[in-house]
């Protein structure tokens, strides 16, 4: 690329704001190295500039290339960011180094009807049910996509045959593909999208199945607690959410979206809105959480301009995402000497669950627990009164009452 080329510059400002914000050398080479594939489609164009116009062609040529497995969807993904935050520097001047979800693999069309679906059911639903409408969803569209089927097209075989298809990988039940796809369907028939009507072969569904996954016991509680190291700053930042997991039984999600000013260090107390139902709730912050809170921000956060209490601890420091809680668990569940395989539900959201446990096993009435746990519903606190299985045996009848009939039951 020559120096006094427009698109040299564009990449040169876009990789000094990276190494900025502490990016990795490797990873400023491998950005540096996408942006250079991005010039070079400018080149052939015969172009200056980075517009919307080349963009579009620019993923276009990309996706064929993903689709011809020429590249990956990692590479695939990193490509787009890097095109985009040229784009965006071209515009402003400035650009956000933010992690990028990959693509999602739709074609444009079914992108164009999922984008207009999710829209649809934003004013209907929480935010968390829209995004477990819009996940069975995609997959779905995935499904027709490979098998080269527009909306208009699709036939009753073609749903029966994803069902089929589906069922391995949901060992819960087919409640919720099956509510979504439903829906879906309302949706794309009012649309006058398609005219197939799916309510006669979706209308017996076997219930789901719900089992209560365990708690952690107090004993394992509390060498989780005491096997997380707090002398580094990974090791602050787990214990920090450990404890606050515990003390209040936030979800995994809430508390790495935790912003800054949601805590209120005069009162002691957390008010935020949670992610899955778009509740309030107002939580009490233990003097142990906010020491923990505390030493993380003071000792242990990489300073940066993100909002969130939690951030990753390498460029670019920006919220948690991803399986944050899953890699937290998997670091100390063997060092706290806490047996563990995959499925035995002791994961972070074990944590949510044992607080619950806990604050049932208190003496605490169900709806209390339904507002601390920010339930919606309060039959979704009930599993946890399965959980407090001391308090249970308090409510065990006596048989003496009972004349035995047979020897063998003596």
């Amino acid at each position: 690329m020559e120096n006094d080329n427009e698109l040299s510059v564009l990449v040169e400002g876009v990789m000094s704001r990276g190494a900025r914000i502490g990016l990795a050398d490797a990873t400023q080479k491998y950005y540096r190295a996408c942006c250079r594939v991005v010039v070079r489609f400018c080149q052939t164009r015969e172009s200056a500039r980075l517009t919307d116009a080349i963009l579009v062609e620019f993923l276009a040529a990309m996706d064929e290339r993903h689709r011809r497995g020429e590249i990956g969807e990692v590479m695939r993904s990193a490509l787009e960011k890097s095109a985009r935050m040229l784009l965006e520097f071209e515009r402003t001047g400035a650009v956000n180094w933010r992690r990028r979800r990959p693509a999602s693999g739709l074609r444009d069309a079914s992108a164009m009807v999922l984008d207009a679906f999710s829209k649809s059911a934003c004013g209907e639903l929480s935010a968390g049910s829209v995004r477990l409408l819009v996940l069975e969803v995609r997959q779905f569209l995935r499904h027709l996509d490979a098998l080269g089927r527009d909306l208009p097209a699709v036939n009753i075989e073609d749903v029966r045959e994803y069902l089929v298809v589906a069922r391995p990988r949901h060992n819960a039940g087919m409640g919720n593909t099956v509510w979504a796809i439903k829906r879906f369907f309302a949706f794309a028939n009012q649309r006058g999208l398609t005219a197939l009507r799916v309510e006669a072969l979706l209308a017996r569904v076997g219930p789901r199945r719900v089992r209560a996954l365990p708690c952690f016991t107090a004993e394992e509680t509390a060498n989780i607690v005491a096997a997380i190291e707090t002398g580094s700053p990974n090791g602050k930042r787990d214990y920090a959410m450990v404890v606050l997991a515990l003390s209040t039984g936030l979800r995994g999600g809430d508390i790495a979206a935790l912003r800054l000013d949601e805590i209120d260090w005069r009162r002691d107390e957390i008010r935020m809105i949670q992610h899955k139902t778009s509740a309030a709730v107002t939580l009490p912050l233990l003097a142990q959480v906010g020491n923990a809170i505390a030493d993380w921000l003071l000792s242990g956060r990489p300073e940066c301009e993100a909002p969130e209490v939690f951030v990753r601890l390498k460029a670019p420091f920006v919220k948690l995402t991803g399986p944050t809680g899953a890699l937290l668990m998997a670091r100390w569940l063997d060092k706290a000497g806490v047996a563990h395989h995959a499925g035995d539900g002791k994961t972070f959201h074990a944590l949510r669950r044992t607080a619950g446990t806990r604050l049932v096993e208190s003496g605490a009435e169900l709806a209390l627990t339904a507002q601390v746990l920010g339930h919606a519903n309060v039959d979704s606190s009930r599993r946890y009164i399965a959980l407090a299985d001391v308090s249970l045996r308090d409510c065990c009848l006596p048989l003496d009452s009972l004349v035995c009939t047979r020897e063998g039951l003596r």
